[in-house]
Parts: C-alpha cells; structure tokens; sequence
C-alpha cells in the first residue's frame, strides 16, 4: 500500500527543485491525493501519481490543459500570464470561414501582435480541436524577438502543462521527475 504522506514528502520539494512556483502545500496535496481511490492510485504507479500530484497543484508559472475546447486567444491569455509580464499578446484574432465553420475542417488565420510585433499562423481547423503546431509556432516568435526563455510542455498524456522557462529547464525536469516527458514545443 503506498503510503501517501511520504510520496508527496520526497516528491513534492522536487516541483521546487525544478524551478516551478507551486501554489500549494504537502498537506493541501496530500488531501486531494486523498480523495482518489487507493486501487487507483497503485495501479497508476509512481508516473501516474506524480502526475496526479501535479495536477493537485496550482502553479503561478505553469498551466494544465488537455486541448479541449481552448481558442487561441485563451491559449495566448494563458501564456502571457505564466510569463509574469515578459510576454504581451495583444489584438488575437482566430479567422476561420464559414465554410470551415460549416464543414468543421480546414484551416483558420489565427493572428496577433507579440510585445507589439504582429504575426500570423495558419491553423488546421478539425471541429474544436487545437493545432498544438501552434506551440511550436510561438517558440520561433520568441526565437525571432531575441527571447531566450520558450515555451516547454511537460506532463502525460492525461494532461499537459505548459511553461515559460529557459531550455534548460528540460533537462532538469527530466532528471527529477524521469518517469514524465518534458520537451520544447
């Protein structure tokens, strides 16, 4: 039976020791992990409780998603948030036509200005479904705008945290947290 007290104790300073701003305590973790059932969290294993550990944290310099539903203007919200006034997306616009929009297939003109810079990107459109390409997409804007720090996706596939942070993030997390990918967009 795993103890759950002294999983979060050995793991959670590793959230810290990778160099995310955890918005919670042990004790807050502990408690929701808690709340899932016993069976469960031994059959995920240590990868998936890490994960679940993961989840049960709010960060101030990281966010959770699964894709689901977000718009591109969300996603840039996001992004800007987590990067503590670095980055500033202004003027996002998500084309699509009606065409598209009828169909639920296609492309759209996602555009916006990035620290006062336009730029655009051409999305495949599948119903709700977002072009996570776009990430990628972001990390040669940031590239181009001499920014050193990206955007790094870290996680399983259950969910996706996306961070700000300099390259060298990933090989840290990866040696903390081995059982997680972690990788720039």
């Amino acid at each position: 039976m795993i103890d759950l007290d002294l999983f979060v104790k050995n793991n959670f300073p590793k959230i810290k020791e990778v160099g995310l701003a955890a918005g919670a305590d042990e004790a807050s973790v502990v408690a929701a992990l808690k709340k899932y059932p016993m069976d469960m969290l031994e059959d995920i294993g240590e990868e998936g409780i890490v994960t679940f550990m993961l989840f049960e944290v709010p960060f101030s310099d990281a966010f959770l998603t699964d894709f689901e539903g977000i718009g591109y203007e969300e996603f840039l919200n996001k992004i800007q948030d987590i990067s503590a006034g670095e980055l500033s997306f202004v003027d996002v616009k998500d084309n699509v036509s009606e065409d598209t929009l009828e169909k639920g297939i296609g492309t759209s003109e996602v555009s916006f200005k990035c620290n006062g810079e336009s730029f655009s990107y051409t999305a495949k459109v599948y119903y709700d479904w977002f072009d996570v390409k776009f990430i990628s997409f972001l990390n040669t804007v940031l590239e181009k705008k001499g920014i050193e720090k990206r955007l790094i996706v870290f996680g399983d596939p259950n969910g996706t945290f996306i961070t700000y942070k300099k390259p060298g993030f990933v090989k840290k997390f990866k040696e903390v947290f081995p059982m997680l990918k972690a990788d720039i967009a």
